[in-house]
């Protein structure tokens, strides 16, 4: 059972130990119909434990990720076959098998034990999958991650934080990180799911972000409001995905409202003054480098319409 981390359940207490007793049956269906979909596979809960002791020196020892957990990973990360998927950290493989075999996805795994790099090969072709994946020996500080679309990853704390960085920089706006059970520190996800799992005392969470643009600095654009032609310079801010700036316009200061960032995809709103009346503008646009394009919409004291928009940053 999946619950977002924002929803809490509030109930008599005879009520919750009912609802617990449903949900451990719900559970255990779920859990039986992810076998199910494993049933002839390689793969199970202990796969590739064997060489656990191999990745014990290492910074982030060999712990296999719940095949159950596998398939929520691929979901929330929303895996298409025209992805390509690097997990970090590939294990046995598990992930970038199962992103391959399911989602049709092209994927890779990065791991430093050579022997589970070479167990992964071998169950890719058991599989069905060699010309869909590949699995290289190697330091993930290391892996150019400049070509992912979606970036999977079960690591540590302290790992994740220092690899922050290089996702930041590496993946194109727009692309998808999912971390099981640790998150990137300051950096909000854009979504966190609880699994409870009943059958051990911790519960899993999975974290979800998407790798904002670039977008602070000053960006100006001219618009022509109420028949008067006005320029705007705005001042972004930026703290990942958390946007805020303020538009200086005919020697005013406005700040700006309901940003949002997603990806590429940007959009707030604002208010300025022209010909002694409010006009509220909708910005929506798309970032390209030092560019960026879409459209506004004007309302309030004119009559509402749309405009082509496009702001250069200096």
């Amino acid at each position: 059972m999946i619950l977002n981390s924002d929803f809490v359940l509030k109930r008599p207490l005879c009520a919750l130990l009912r609802m617990g007793i449903v949900l451990t049956i719900l559970l255990s269906v779920g859990l039986t119909a992810a076998s199910a979909q494993f049933r002839g596979s390689n793969f199970d809960d202990f796969s590739g434990a064997e060489f656990a002791e191999d990745s014990a020196d290492l910074d982030v020892g060999y712990v296999p990720t719940p095949i159950v957990i596998v398939h929520k990973i691929l979901k929330l990360g929303s895996v298409k076959p025209n992805d390509f998927l690097i997990d970090l950290g590939s294990g046995d493989g598990r992930i970038v098998i199962t992103a391959a075999k399911k989602h049709g996805a092209r994927a890779l795994g990065i791991d430093l034990n050579v022997k589970l790099v070479e167990l992964s090969k071998k169950y890719a072709l058991e599989e069905g999958v060699a010309r869909q994946t590949d699995f290289i020996v190697q330091d993930i500080f290391k892996t150019d991650l400049r070509k992912a679309d979606v970036v999977t990853m079960y690591l540590l704390p302290e790992v994740n934080l220092k690899l922050r960085s290089k996702l930041i920089a590496e993946l194109r706006p727009g692309s998808r990180i999912v971390s099981y059970n640790y998150h990137l520190g300051d950096w909000r996800p854009d979504r966190t799911f609880l699994i409870d799992k009943f059958s051990s005392e911790d519960d899993a969470i999975i974290y979800f972000w998407v790798v904002p643009a670039k977008v602070t600095g000053r960006w100006h654009w001219q618009l022509e409001l109420r028949g008067e032609d006005q320029d705007f310079n705005l001042k972004l801010n930026q703290a990942f995905q958390d946007i805020s700036g303020a538009v200086r316009n005919r020697g005013r200061k406005w700040t700006i409202f309901n940003p949002a960032l997603v990806g590429n995809r940007i959009s707030f709103s604002m208010v300025s003054e022209a010909s002694g009346r409010i006009v509220r503008q909708d910005y929506k646009g798309i970032v390209r480098g030092n560019v960026i394009e879409g459209s506004v919409e004007l309302s309030g004291a004119i009559v509402k319409e749309k405009l082509p928009w496009k702001a250069l940053r200096e």
